[in-house]
């Protein structure tokens, strides 16, 4: 109305104006127009009520509140979790979400607001429900039963529910979540790292490795260097619950267990189609005289006394369900391991590390500082195992107490010297695991354990002293893409340049159970990004292919799990330097064990004779970046020798897929190059071996 009044009064405005000959003139003010008398002076009908100006009279004040809708009946919890439910079920199933992604960050938005409002049973009952409701995620658990996945023996759900209370659309958990746990988003972009946080700049005199011994002395080649010998075993999975005669070539998983049954042949342990030898099957963990043979044959091949120290690159436990495991089972298996592991290699120190099969639930690991810790006063849910570990380590002698004491509560990590004053640094590489939970909060944060600060910091230390070291982990952080998450792997790619030649002699890694390795390389000149402070920041996808700079050892595996045969590798070291001049590989072809009387263990290959058989690398030259960058190129331009390389990664196996193919050689080069999971990402898919 006001609105058309306006337009009302501007039209007879026109038209005055017209009538006087467009002549502006003045209108004299009515005395009544501005009568400040707050009634109406133009009276109503009879009875009708006096109206007011400027609220007087009996006009409500401005502030006079209103009364509000009386609150709802309170929801019950059961109501509540029934509401919240019916959200998830209307976000999966409903058509006003279209694509994946979206249904999916929505979900685990909705779970997010469950965590942090609701108690914790009611977010086990909803994954619970959530599972049995959808097949995706029933699909995706290891459980016989969605309540034994999420609340039985082993339950993950209180852990999952610590997590979604943690997560932030701010830091693109969310997605992070939904395209590294469900593939059903985008991949998240790899945060350029702030370098300044974390190191100063590589100093001009740190650029170079030291220079090889000079000494004279034959350890397993004759050569004219110093060496050491070093035993590198990886990925033992013992299985006490091994079950000798049952099917070893099951349809389900796990096989070799009284349980286990082929669907297609409709075979069980009765009448096994391969059954289970008690030395071992190819698609089963490790049974007991399998893992004692791997040392009792030892001495065929290098003496057990002369060994100098043992680095286990981790995982203990078997592959059981997630309602198979529980907290007595996984100190059980790590018990009798390290007993084992000391009874066998007597006072030659053993330097571990924590593999994702070393906890319980497996894979996870989460920083102090994401909750209070446990009913105990612990700071850290998982500070029962680091204790434990800790105290073994130390009560053995590998460690001391001090280093005992730190890594009690630093999830497992430390830094120790050898008597050889080579620094041995462990950590944990669960923090940056793809199934590590807890990995998927504040992602945008590369180091949320301080894992890698404390890694670059003792890399620091032994910088100033010119000190070498070499670091240990279980998970790889590249290859394929499948490993590590982006951020903390990138962090570790630039830690690794960062002292690399000079005080890094070497890295070693476990958890792929086959025969392989990284080259991490230098990046290139554009890679920073300049910034409005004192920071540096580093893209580090732009990298420097023609600068090698080190290598990453991953050791094959005990367990012949997966289809690989089992086997351990002998490094031989300068022992000035530290540096890997070469190694070699032994082996028990699983594929036989049901003819032996006692597990067969062989000699594999030799890595000079096997890479560089012509000898164009000088033989006191160590195995490092520059050696190994130079093997892929002989690899792309020899697809036999890649052919080589992907028959070894598997430890021999008779079920090797093949590589024979010019795409296939330039993916498996491609993932050798790719120190981190961004730069495995980028190398060719679906070209590996067939």
């Amino acid at each position: 109305m006001r609105f058309q009044s306006v337009l009302a009064s501007a039209s007879l405005l026109c038209l005055a104006t017209a009538h006087a000959g467009h002549r502006r003139r003045s209108v004299p003010s009515s005395p009544e127009a501005l009568n400040p008398k707050l009634t109406n002076t133009i009276p109503n009908a009879q009875g009708g009520p006096t109206l007011y100006y400027n609220g007087s009279g009996p006009v409500p004040p401005y502030d006079r509140t209103s009364p509000i809708p009386p609150p709802l009946h309170p929801l019950s919890k059961q109501e509540i979790e029934d509401n919240i439910f019916n959200e998830l079920e209307a976000i999966v199933n409903g058509d006003s979400l279209t694509t994946k992604c979206s249904k999916c960050i929505a979900g685990t938005e909705i779970m997010h607001l469950a965590a942090i409002t609701q108690p914790v049973d009611v977010v086990v009952n909803l994954l619970i429900r959530a599972c049995e409701a959808f097949p995706t995620v029933k699909d995706s658990i290891s459980a016989a039963t969605c309540y034994e996945e999420y609340s039985g023996i082993g339950g993950t759900g209180p852990y999952l529910a610590q997590l979604f209370a943690k997560m932030s659309a701010a830091t693109g958990d969310m997605q992070g979540w939904c395209y590294f746990q469900w593939d059903t988003c985008s991949q998240p972009p790899t945060i350029a790292i702030d370098e300044s946080q974390y190191f100063k700049p590589k100093p001009e005199n740190k650029t170079t490795a030291p220079t090889p011994s000079s000494s004279q002395k034959r350890i397993i080649t004759a050569r004219s260097i110093k060496t050491i010998n070093v035993l590198h075993l990886s990925d033992w999975h013992i299985d006490p619950r091994y079950d000798i005669g049952s099917e070893g070539n099951c349809t389900q998983y796990l096989c070799c267990r009284p349980y286990s049954t082929n669907t297609d042949l409709s075979t069980t342990s009765a009448n096994a189609s391969i059954p289970a030898s008690r030395f071992g099957s190819l698609y089963c963990d490790t049974p007991a005289d399998l893992a004692l043979s791997a040392f009792s044959t030892m001495d065929q091949f290098v003496k057990r006394s002369s060994i100098n120290f043992t680095i286990f690159t981790g995982d203990i436990v078997s592959h059981d369900h997630t309602d198979q495991l529980s907290r007595d089972y996984v100190e059980y298996e790590e018990k009798i391991t390290f007993e084992t592991f000391k009874a066998q290699m007597g006072n030659s120190p053993i330097y571990p590390t924590l593999g994702n099969h070393d906890s319980l639930p497996e894979a996870y690991t989460s920083p102090n500082s994401i909750s209070d810790g446990d009913s105990n006063g612990r700071s850290n849910l998982f500070s029962w195992n680091y204790e434990l570990l800790a105290n073994m380590w130390s009560s053995d002698g590998w460690i001391s107490r001090s280093d005992a004491s730190y890594a009690s509560t630093h999830y497992g990590a430390y830094a120790t010297v050898t008597s050889s004053n080579l620094k041995i640094i462990s950590i944990n590489t669960d923090f940056w695991y793809t199934a590590n939970i807890f990995n998927y909060y504040n992602m945008t944060n590369p180091d949320t354990s301080g894992i890698l600060t404390f890694l670059a910091d003792e890399l620091q230390k032994s910088e100033d002293i010119n000190q070498r070291v070499w670091i240990i982990g279980h998970v790889l952080s590249g290859y394929d893409g499948s490993n590590a998450l982006p951020n903390p792997s990138a962090l570790f790619y630039s830690i690794v340049r960062r002292f690399s030649p000079s005080t890094i002699a070497g890295i070693f890694f476990g958890h792929t159970h086959q025969d392989q390795l990284m080259i991490y390389y230098d990046y290139l000149p554009n890679s920073t990004i300049a910034t409005n402070s004192s920071s540096v920041l580093r893209n580090t996808t732009l990298v420097d292919y023609s600068k090698p700079l080190s290598v990453g050892y991953i050791g094959p595996s005990i367990t012949p799990l997966s289809g690989n045969n089992a086997g351990w590798v002998l490094l031989e070291v300068d022992a000035e330097t530290f540096s890997v001049v070469n190694t070699q590989t032994y082996f028990a072809n699983v594929s036989d064990a049901n003819s032996w009387t006692t597990p067969v263990w062989e000699f594999e290959y030799d890595t000079r004779q096997v890479y560089d058989p012509n000898n164009t690398v000088p033989a006191n030259a160590p195995l490092d970046g520059p050696f190994w960058h130079g093997v892929t190129e002989n690899m792309l331009a020899n697809n036999t020798l890649v052919e080589v390389y992907n028959f070894l990664e598997t430890k021999s196996s008779a079920v090797t897929k093949k590589c024979d193919t010019k795409a296939c050689a330039e993916q498996k080069v491609c993932y050798i190059r790719s120190g981190s999971t961004t730069l495995g990402n980028a190398c060719p898919q679906d070209s590996g071996p067939v």
